[in-house]
């Protein structure tokens, strides 16, 4: 997973926080690092647009990421760069197929103005579409009064890592890229399994509208559930510490809870699942996480249908 890790930059400050924040996986030996950048910007914003101005953005971009990797080399990283065009998302996926990237690693913000990344945009555009592990970095942080304010620019520690699973191949996709960083880490890793509540209908009587009332599950102890034992299980066997947990409740919810209150440094997650009420499809859990955690985040996406 780590052999070639493409990290996209936007020219700006907030986007080079993730080169500080992993430069851990950028110093790894057996790692090759491409920096890329694209230098399309809309034709709506270039009226006069011509292929001379084209070649000037190429060229400053070139720029731009030949220092970048200059810095990188100078600590001991192996680095490429390559300046695409095209909107920022596509370009992504396409170096991304043509230069086989094992991982593409990627700050959720960069530049305001018309080409600033936000989540919504280029990172969820590239999470639905990837198809090797996406680690999101926030290049802000919460403040414990709830504010927002710039990343500090310090490498990541990645001690406590949270796996949500669910029985599904998204689930299981995600148990070997876990294991790959936890040892590369050293971390604690958790591993999770939130059952939902099952909603029914409710019975309808004269004068009464439709409702719908939650069914308590059968409560499970964690040691006995099938589900977190067998990722907890493989976890252990590769010398690695391990806390599982099993629970009822919302899992988007649970798994945002626990980020937030436990010192979770690595959310490591599918973004698809089994079918029915507990599915994980973009546009369901993995997404309502990827929205609003502030915690960094490592999306796999399972190619099982």
């Amino acid at each position: 997973m780590f052999e070639r890790i493409l990290v996209p930059l936007d020219g700006s400050s907030r986007a080079e926080v993730i080169l500080t924040q992993v430069a851990r996986l950028l110093r790894l030996k057996d790692s090759e690092i491409i920096l890329c950048q694209s230098s399309h910007v809309p034709l709506e914003f270039h009226t006069t647009r011509t292929a001379a101005i084209d070649e000037r953005m190429r060229a400053d971009a070139r720029s731009y990421l030949d220092g970048v990797a200059r810095r990188l080399s100078d600590q001991g990283a192996r680095v490429r760069v390559i300046v695409g065009n095209g909107s920022p998302a596509e370009m992504i996926l396409e170096i991304a197929a043509n230069e086989g990237a094992t991982m593409i690693a990627m700050s959720t913000h960069g530049r305001s103005g018309i080409a600033r990344w936000i989540m919504g945009s280029v990172a969820e555009k590239v999470v639905r579409a990837s198809t090797v592990p996406v680690l999101l970095v926030r290049s802000f942080s919460r403040s414990p009064q709830g504010d927002l304010h710039p990343a500090v620019a310090q490498e990541l520690a990645f001690q406590r890592i949270l796996v949500p699973v669910d029985g599904s191949p998204a689930s299981t996709a995600v148990v070997e890229p876990a294991l790959k960083f936890g040892k590369l880490a050293g971390a604690e890793m958790r591993v999770l399994h939130v059952r939902p509540m099952l909603i029914t209908p409710s019975p309808i009587l004269p004068g009464m509208e439709a409702g719908t009332s939650i069914v308590p599950l059968p409560t499970i102890p964690p040691d006995e559930d099938p589900v977190v034992t067998a990722v907890a299980d493989r976890f252990r066997a590769s010398g690695l510490k391990v806390l599982h947990v099993s629970v009822e409740g919302d899992p988007a919810a649970e798994i945002l809870d626990r980020s937030a209150t436990q010192g979770v440094d690595l959310i490591v997650m599918g973004t698809h699942g089994r079918s029915g009420v507990s599915r994980w499809l973009t546009g369901s859990v993995a997404e309502r996480v990827l929205r609003e955690s502030i915690v960094p985040l490592l999306l796999v996406r399972s190619l099982t249908p």
